[in-house]
């Protein structure tokens, strides 16, 4: 009788749900792939090792606006920067919510800023942001970057063999001082180490693809001994994990501050209010949960970056070659006795060098895909090409960032390294306009 029980709300709210999605309207969706009755995409996809690549693929036979169903879920998939402006930018409001992952749901971790809904909260959130990390007050900032960067250069010339950890410990050292002022001496730091298993429990869950749950979130009402709810042990097995880094690097900080001798930090600086002001136990638990966020997004984003500067280094020896010459004859230039070290302030006297970083950008997007979600109402009046369509109420919309800046009739020879790209008379595109988003959530 127990196993009916379950088994039976599955299949019930599989039924409902198919016929919810199955209803009539006389505004159709997107085109797109039919898929298997039942499941929709979801078994093509699970065969796909770059979601990325068959989003893009769908789109030479579809259009740049595609849409498929996962179960009863529909997902529209985006390559047209024209139109995710037109509807992240221009109907941003309809736009905003994210996509909710139901495994940070099941671990209590929607509340980050990277899983929470559109509404007060994450407007709060975004306020917090921007005292702290303003375009003024990033440049404090500055000098740390640029001290883990040399920090990388010493570990590289005496041990380059083991230039993937180097990478690995100079993201984590600049995030976690600049998110909570604390200073990484080396690669066995108690508290990188603990950053390190946050970030793969993070990739694990975030993963397309990877859980059932997400594409039927019924399936998290089912007992953890039914058959096919392992998410269930994954999520309690890491829920401590995450709640005991954010607690302990959060109470570092705290102490610092008590001693007096804290370092200027985005956690510090939230810390100490207004003259006159008081911190509420609400208002610390906010700046905790942005601040564990913040690592996150700031470390994964960094490692990915420098191994695809690797990366391309290796595949492309003349551009190291071009832009290690520009770097040469620069220093050169300079006062006797200058620093021999290039900073961001150098930028505008190095364009190949800088180009290069752009390429960066575009070649491997840090973001491939970035999900937003429609919000509680149809929008019957999507108008693309002269044509009109449906996106339905609680739709996920993906922009496929990776498919934007591999577009052929906009970057030539996508797949290849082109710095030179950017520095002919008529340019393409910048690749941080769709790089880091778009819209409300824009990174």
């Amino acid at each position: 009788m127990d196993s009916i029980i379950p088994t039976c709300i599955v299949a019930g709210t599989t039924l409902a749900g198919l016929l919810w999605f199955w209803s009539s309207s006389s505004v159709p969706v997107p085109p797109g792939p039919s898929g298997n009755v039942i499941f929709g995409s979801a078994l093509e996809l699970r065969k796909s090792t770059a979601f990325w690549l068959t989003f893009a693929n769908w789109s030479k036979k579809y259009g740049s606006i595609i849409s498929f169903r996962l179960l009863f879920r529909r997902i529209i998939v985006i390559d047209d920067p024209k139109i995710v402006t037109y509807l992240f930018e221009k109907k941003a409001a309809q736009y905003s919510d994210r996509y909710v992952n139901q495994m940070a749901k099941l671990g209590e971790w929607d509340h980050d800023i990277i899983f929470i809904e559109y509404g007060p909260t994450l407007k709060h959130y975004r306020t917090l942001l921007q005292r702290a990390l303003n375009n003024r007050v990033a440049l404090d900032y500055l000098p740390i970057q640029e001290y883990e960067a040399k920090r990388l250069i010493r570990r590289l010339y005496d041990t380059p063999e083991s230039f993937m950890k180097h990478i690995h410990l100079m993201a984590g050292s600049v995030a976690i001082r600049m998110v909570y002022g604390y200073k990484v001496e080396s690669v066995e730091d108690q508290l990188v180490q603990a950053a390190e298993r946050v970030m793969s429990i993070f990739s694990d869950i975030m993963t397309p693809g990877r859980w059932m749950v997400e594409a039927f979130p019924p399936l998290r009402y089912l007992p953890k001994w039914f058959p096919g709810t392992g998410f269930h042990q994954v999520v309690a097995s890491s829920r401590p994990i995450l709640h005991a880094y954010a607690q302990d690097t959060f109470d570092f900080t705290k102490s610092e501050l008590a001693k007096g001798t804290a370092e200027p930090s985005f956690t510090s600086k939230l810390l100490q209010p207004d003259i006159g002001g008081e911190l509420t136990s609400k208002e610390e638990l906010n700046i905790k949960r942005v601040a564990s966020s913040l690592y996150g997004a700031a470390s994964d984003t960094t490692v990915s970056a420098v191994k695809t500067f690797f990366l391309a280094m290796t595949l492309y020896p003349a551009v190291q070659t071009k832009a290690q010459g520009e770097i040469a004859c620069y220093l050169q230039q300079r006062q006797p006795g200058s620093s021999l070290f290039i900073t961001v302030a150098d930028r505008e006297k190095l364009p190949y060098t800088s180009a290069l970083v752009r390429e960066l950008l575009r070649w491997h997007p840090v973001a491939k895909l970035t999900a937003h979600r429609s919000c509680g109402q149809d929008d019957n009046n999507v108008v693309i090409d002269d044509k009109v369509y449906r996106i339905p109420a609680h739709t996920v919309v993906i922009a496929n960032i990776w498919g934007m800046l591999h577009n052929p009739e906009v970057y030539p020879d996508p797949e290849k390294f082109i710095p030179e790209r950017y520095l002919v008379a008529n340019p393409s595109p910048l690749p941080e306009l769709y790089a880091f988003g778009f819209g409300r959530r824009l990174a």
